[in-house]
């Protein structure tokens, strides 16, 4: 029996055009693959995000549905944005909370990143970094504001349901790698 050989990894032939804008970058490329097959590439790179689980007094606050272009309607998202060159999802994270629920930023108790090092978000075509954040909202501040649609108890079987209610899945997979943390921790 032979044992299978390692691939190759592929090689980059030449830069053929790239389409850049703040937030995003189209790139085509010739690419030499594993099996020495050259091919022409299209990919995306686009700037890390990130996804804030937001909590006040042991609710999880939502704003309300926005529309997505890409789906062509609204949906149900947790906070999110993206990372604005040189800066760090903690930096971005205040400024998604008041934009999407209006909370301004000191009334912020804590912020704390699910994920140091963003998880990738890959696939053959496209490249991004996704980064995690809870924002515990103080008490004491107010959080009722005409942004907030929506606020779901923490609790294993609410947080739960949200996860199905939930299509985007980048939103799924920060809450869900919260709430595995929360069962963890024995927290519920």
């Amino acid at each position: 029996m032979t044992e299978p050989s390692i691939p190759r990894p592929w090689r980059r032939t030449a830069e053929i055009v790239a389409i850049t804008s703040p937030w995003v970058r189209m790139i085509a490329e010739r690419w030499i693959d594993d099996h020495g097959r050259e091919l022409d590439y299209w990919r995306v790179e686009r700037v890390p995000s990130v996804i804030v689980i937001p909590i006040w007094r042991a609710q999880i606050l939502l704003p309300h549905p926005q529309f997505r272009p890409g789906v062509g309607r609204m949906t149900l998202d947790l906070p999110g944005g993206r990372v604005p060159p040189g800066a760090t999802p903690l930096d971005a994270a205040p400024q998604i909370v008041q934009r999407e629920l209006g909370i301004p930023p000191e009334a912020i108790a804590t912020l704390e990143l699910l994920n140091e090092q963003g998880w990738l978000i890959n696939s053959s075509f496209s490249n991004q970094a996704l980064f995690g954040v809870i924002a515990i909202i103080d008490d004491a501040a107010e959080a009722r504001t005409p942004l907030l649609h929506r606020s779901v108890p923490n609790t294993f079987q609410q947080v739960a349901g949200l996860i199905n209610d939930l299509e985007c899945l980048q939103c799924r997979a920060v809450l869900q790698e919260w709430a595995l943390r929360q069962i963890k921790a024995n927290a519920w």
